[in-house]
């Protein structure tokens, strides 16, 4: 990161800064005798404009940037910035000169009668990144006499920027709220932009302001003027007190630039400032904010929403209509139908208890936009999730199982017999289960499934199980043709009966659709939260593995912004009610920023990146959880609204809640007493060209099941085919053609012909549709390998792209070969990796071909993965032979990264047999020389070798490089190596690396060498040794003397270190160490012990900076909390802290439920070091484990022995081993609902 030389240079009453080589200060503090101190002016880090204000006459009181409290002790210090207030005592440069400056002033806050009654002392610091500065302070507050700073709606630091009417500006603080609405409003940052004099009207001066999670009361409410001024202020929360003799001390950054807010920029800037994550801060104060909120009923709740002028929002239903709402939708006749599930307790239970969840149908009969009439089409199926109405019936998704409910005869009651499509849907984070579902354009049922809830779904064996209240979710379900999905995309066809996972990764994605072209786009929790769907594509993941461990990079999120975290629904605004302006837009709620919001999905390359677009509507109510929209009949935008004190599912406060709202234009009429099935086949085709989608989306799918009925005559096909060669707009020709489509009315070759079509998006979808069924034809294939060279459109690439995964294989290479001659693509947001995506498999099929491929290809990535895989398929003579006969320098350069990545783990490797012939060629390119230095060390090279040894000892080498060296000596064995390795671990910057790399090594010296010096390890390092010696018995035996004679610490060895002991000492170390597991009698007891303990008095003594202390010793090395800690156990963060019972459960039993991939494997090697940790990712040569503060790649070739423990990673008992006011303490800490540091 660039940063300017600044000097400070000081005068009389100023210390102004200045950059290198200038005569103009770009910051001045100043520092007269009897005013407050201030900062002003700020220049713009590109010297045009001042973007701090001294003196305004709206508020002459008010003086650039300056700290004063309102009320402290009855004295205004905020309103007097002199006349008998301030004293200066000292105002010094303390750094100077260089890429950081510093300057300190000290104050006295004077009394009535001029005593000082506080010292006031401010540090700063000042960092210029060229087009950005940060300026840093330090504000300390130290009392003479007791004092109180009383309750006031604003005081303490403020920034005045240049302001009057006649200027634009915004205030936006981390929660996204803007202007007088984040006005004592809790948020980690806020950021003040305004235009100013001499500067472009669009180009805006801005000054972001940071709170620290160290400060009391963080995050602090804000002061937000009229004028545009803002301040944290710490006095809303009410007074608070100094004692005398006692000091207060916050922290503040300010991030001043000009432009564009960019909240990504500003939230990672926060995070590095801060050391916490931004989501996590957010997430834990919107949880906050819920719990505390006064209950709204639904009418209430309306009037405290902010809607856009022109709209209102009305209730439509509400409790106790309808409590505890997970999904909704539309039938034919615009009659609601709610999955009521009363089932939901939390998130870890909760399945049939209640018993009572049904399946409801509301219908506004009088046209009022009040759902008046309610039927109950079936009651008693446990934990409704996710709904369609379609075919005579309902498609409805209940955990384990997908089922088709019939009401052939229109009755409005569920028939008896209901069929069971699929099961195997997994219920284990109960937010996280199927969901969303929704009519595809071409006639599938599509919908999602969270990451945290794996499940293996496939046709039952005999015919499946219904079940009931009371009945346990079953442990071990039977399937026919399982496919495993953990976070995806799926589709169902309704009459063709096959089941297919459309795309692979996500979190919890709950909210999908499709736009006017039929791409689809997904609305995502915790990670950002848009994501453009193509089939066969494998998307970010929030945690856990990837379904193929050769992905090597997957499709990222489409957003250039951030919301707040957690977003619930999703639907492309395709009606004719709402402005012109929505249309086309993405239409989401959020759930932690209680809102509808909207994206605009703007095109780029083969897919799209969403732009905010609006705020529409703001609920203003910490209780409201958005999360499913539709569009009605009508036009207007449907939100439902589960409703609850707890917004993230952990708990439920309230089963008899939830409402659905209505946002429409002023006096919009609600339709009533119509039925689409009434219609013609040649109405229903008419109505393709409705300007509402919802009449598009109903007929479709009502000519697709008269189609399947034998209903649907050529005439209606003559129809659609006319309206699709006559319509001039694509997104009409479209719509045509899903329809012939789905009623059978578009053969193979009317597909094929439409490849040549002038329209991009119509090619597109012949290929989607052409591939549907996994044979397109001859002509096809022939006309795909043409226009995989020739195409002129990304979109029509990409979607050959995902083709690749659908065709005989015998087409792959020669379509992969025309898409790979599209240099333009090489940075294309998804057409690389769709290419990989598809042509993986090949590769270690026909290595050669796939290399000689790779060698043409204009797309760098593709051809890097590609030698990395073939390396990984254990391909090398292949894969060398084809790097000596590559003609490019990037090429060879790419084949050496890719044999590189593809080789490291494996362990005594030979060079296959013409590595020796090129080496010394790729030695003496010096683009090429570290590379092949790297690949050949890993041949266990000694030449190669020795040249890294002496670069490890050359004074000129940089940390970062000897790092790498380090890791490379430990993947693979060097052994004249080692007593570099191990002088290493006495370099401080070195010594981590050189610990985690001599468990490589088996050495006697390895254990003398730690041990000697392990009490000078920071705690890190600490870990980190005690890793490396438990790996082998020849070290792990002096550990265990050292832990008898006490020079290391019992409490140093963690959990999964004491089972890693276990097994590589064996029964004797249970001798000494004690048994790890109590009996189920003792957990019990020790629970209801626990209980009885920690009572609310109890708690209260809790200290939380001693029990963050016992956290960092005893749970830290595996869990993260707050963005911080180990990853072999779960994150923490978002879990039930809250609850007692759920702390104690988990603590002292925690086996009572193991989430996948936590359970502990222990893998044991044949050069006799054992590792315990869980699998990350594996393959069919190597496994991934993560230890305590590192991974290690370990080839399955090498592995002796590997034992996966029934139980969980997680030791039994741990809170047995502390005192009561350490178990105290250390469950205040887990308890508590922002950072604590000490």
């Amino acid at each position: 990161m660039f940063a300017g030389v600044l000097r400070l240079e000081k005068s009389d009453d100023k210390i102004s800064v200045f950059r290198e080589n200038e005569n103009e200060p770009i910051l001045v503090k100043n520092v007269k005798a009897d005013h407050r101190p201030f900062i002003h002016p700020i220049v713009a880090p590109d010297g045009n404009g001042e973007l701090t204000q001294y003196s305004p006459d709206h508020h002459p009181h008010q003086t650039g940037i300056y700290w004063g409290f309102t009320r402290v002790n009855g004295r205004d210090y905020f309103h007097n910035p002199s006349n008998g207030y301030w004293q200066l005592q000292e105002a010094n440069i303390l750094v100077g000169e260089g890429e950081v400056v510093q300057w300190g002033t000290v104050y006295h806050m004077l009394g009535e009668s001029g005593e000082a009654i506080m010292e006031e002392t401010q540090v700063w610091s000042m960092r210029d990144a060229g087009d950005e500065y940060f300026v840093d302070l330090i504000w300390t507050g130290q009392a003479h006499t007791d004092i109180t700073v009383s309750e006031y709606q604003y005081g303490g630091l403020f920034v005045r920027m240049p302001w009057d009417d006649s200027k634009e500006g915004e205030i936006v603080n981390s929660a996204r709220q803007k202007n007088r609405r984040a006005e004592q409003q809790r948020s980690s940052w806020l950021n003040i932009g305004i235009q100013i004099d001499g500067r472009d009207p669009d180009d805006w001066g801005h000054i972001a302001i940071f709170d620290h999670p160290e400060n009391d009361a963080y995050p602090m409410p804000w002061r937000v003027d009229r004028q545009m001024g803002a301040g944290p202020a710490r006095s809303i929360l009410g007074d608070w007190n100094i004692s005398a003799g006692e000091s207060k001390t916050y922290k503040h950054r300010f991030v001043v630039y000009t432009g564009r807010l960019n909240d990504i920029h500003l939230n990672q800037d926060w995070k590095e400032y801060s050391g916490e994550r931004y989501d996590i801060a957010a997430w834990l104060q919107a949880r906050a904010e819920a719990k505390d909120a006064e209950f709204l009923t639904g009418e209430q709740a309306i009037e405290k929403m902010t809607v856009p002028d022109g709209l209102v929002v009305t209730l439509v239903t509400a409790e106790p209509q309808i409590p505890q709402p997970m999904a909704f939708c539309w039938d034919d006749r615009g009659r609601l139908w709610i999955a009521e599930n009363r089932d939901y307790e939390t998130r870890r239970s909760g399945f049939s208890n209640d018993g009572n969840s049904r399946i409801l149908i509301l219908e506004d009969t009088n046209g009022d936009g009040r759902m008046d009439t309610k039927k109950v089409f079936m009651e008693g199926v446990p934990f409704p999730a996710a709904i369609a109405v379609g075919f005579d019936g309902l498609w409805l998704g209940a955990p384990p199982n997908l089922m088709y409910v019939p009401d052939k005869d229109g009755n409005d009651k569920a028939d008896e017999d209901i069929e069971i499509l699929l099961t195997g849907w997994g219920i284990r984070d109960r937010h996280e289960v199927l969901n969303s579902f929704i009519w595809g354009p071409d006639g599938w049922l599509y919908g999602c499934q969270g990451f945290a809830t794996p499940s293996t779904v496939g046709k039952p064996v005999d015919g499946g199980r219904m079940f009931k209240k009371g009945d346990p979710f079953p442990t071990n379900i039977e399937v026919v043709d399982g496919q495993f999905i953990d976070g995806g995309v799926f589709r169902y066809h309704p009459t063709k009966d096959i089941f297919e996972i459309v795309s692979h990764g996500f979190s919890n994605p709950w909210g999908l659709d499709f736009d006017d072209n039929g791409q689809a786009f997904i609305s995502a929790c915790v990670i950002p939260h848009v994501f453009h769907i193509i089939p066969g594509g494998i998307f970010h993941r929030q945690g856990g593995k990837h379904i193929n461990p050769y992905v090597y990079s997957d499709i990222q999120t489409i957003v250039d912004h951030r919301h707040r975290s957690a977003h619930g629904g999703a639907r492309v605004y395709l009606a004719d009610l709402l402005p012109e302006k929505y249309h086309n837009k993405l239409f989401m709620a959020n759930i932690h920023e209680h809102a509808l919001l909207a994206d605009e999905l703007v095109r780029n390359g083969s897919g799209f990146i969403a732009k905010h677009h609006e705020d529409i509507v703001l609920a203003n109510d910490p209780q409201w959880i958005g999360f499913s929209i539709e569009i009605g009949p009508d036009g207007a935008v449907y939100i439902l609204d589960w409703h609850d004190g707890d917004i993230c599912g952990n708990d439920v406060h309230d089963k008899e809640t939830g409402r659905v709202f209505r946002l429409a234009t002023e006096g919009a009429p609600y339709p009533t007493n119509f039925n689409l099935k009434d219609l013609t086949n040649y109405e229903l085709a008419n109505m393709q060209l409705h300007r509402n989608d919802w009449y598009v989306r109903r007929a479709r799918t009502l000519l697709q099941e008269r189609a399947v009925k034998g209903k649907i005559g050529e005439d209606t096909h003559i129809q659609l085919w006319t309206m699709f060669k006559e319509q001039p707009d694509p997104g009409r020709k479209l719509r045509a053609l899903w329809a012939l489509h789905v009623t059978g009315g578009v053969s193979q070759k009317n597909l094929t012909d439409m490849l040549s079509n002038e329209h991009e998006y119509i090619r597109a979808w012949a290929i989607q549709l052409l591939c549907e069924d996994m044979d397109p034809g001859d002509a096809a294939l022939k006309k795909f390998v043409s226009m995989a060279k020739s195409d002129l459109s990304p979109v029509v690439r990409l979607y050959l792209a995902s083709a690749l995964q659908r065709i005989p294989k015998s087409s792959i290479w020669d379509i992969a070969s025309g898409l790979l001659s599209h240099g333009q693509d090489s940075y294309d947001h998804n057409i690389p990796k769709m290419i990989w995506f598809g042509i993986e498999p090949q590769v270690p099929e026909d290595p050669s071909r796939a290399l000689k491929v790779a060698a043409k290809s204009r797309i760098p990535m593709v051809a890097q993965f590609i030698a990395r895989r073939a390396t990984s398929g254990q391909l090398l003579d292949v894969v060398v032979g084809e790097l000596a006969k590559a003609t490019s320098i990037q090429i060879q350069k790419l084949f050496l990264e890719g044999m590189r990545d593809g080789l490291l783990g494996k362990r005594e490797l030979s060079s296959p047999k013409n590595w020796e012939k090129i080496e010394p060629k790729l030695l003496v390119d010096e683009n090429l020389r570290n590379l092949a230095l790297q690949v050949a060390q890993l041949f266990g090279s000694a030449e190669a070798g020795k040249a890294q040894l002496l670069e490890l000892h050359d004074d000129a080498t940089d940390v970062v490089r000897k790092k790498e060296i380090l890791r490379g000596f430990g993947l693979n064995i060097f052994p004249p190596a080692f007593d570099a390795i191990l002088a290493a671990v006495g370099d401080n910057a070195l010594r981590e690396t050189a610990l985690r790399t001599l468990a490589a090594y088996d050495n006697n010296g390895i254990a003398e060498k730690i041990l000697k010096e392990y009490a000078d390890y920071s705690q890190s390092e600490k870990a980190v040794a005690v890793q490396t010696l438990a790996t082998r018995q020849n070290t792990a035996r002096p550990l265990i003397r050292a832990l008898q004679r006490g020079s290391i610490p019992r409490d140093d060895i963690s959990a999964v270190n004491a089972r890693q002991l276990r097994r590589v000492i064996g029964p004797s170390f249970i001798d000494w160490w004690g048994p790890m597991e109590p009996k189920d009698k003792d957990k019990e007891i020790a629970i209801n012990r626990y209980k009885f303990l920690l009572s609310d008095e109890y708690m209260a003594q809790a200290d939380v900076v001693n029990g963050k202390a016992i956290y960092d010793q005893t749970c830290a090395a595996c869990h993260k909390m707050y963005g911080e800690g180990g990853i072999i156990g779960p994150d923490i963060t978002g879990s039930n802290r809250a609850d007692l019972d759920y702390i104690l459960t988990n603590m002292i039993d925690p086996n009572a439920e193991i989430g996948e991939g936590y359970q502990l494997v222990t893998i044991s090697t044949q050069d006799g070091r054992t590792y315990a940790g869980n699998v990350i990712r594996e393959d069919d040569q190597r496994v991934t484990l993560a230890l305590i503060g590192q991974e290690v790649i370990i080839t399955k070739s090498n592995i002796l022995s590997r034992h996966k423990s029934p139980v969980s990673m997680m030791p039994e008992g741990q809170l047995m081993l502390m005192t009561d006011s350490e178990v105290r303490d250390l469950i205040g800490y887990l308890r508590t609902t922002h950072p604590i540091h000490k």
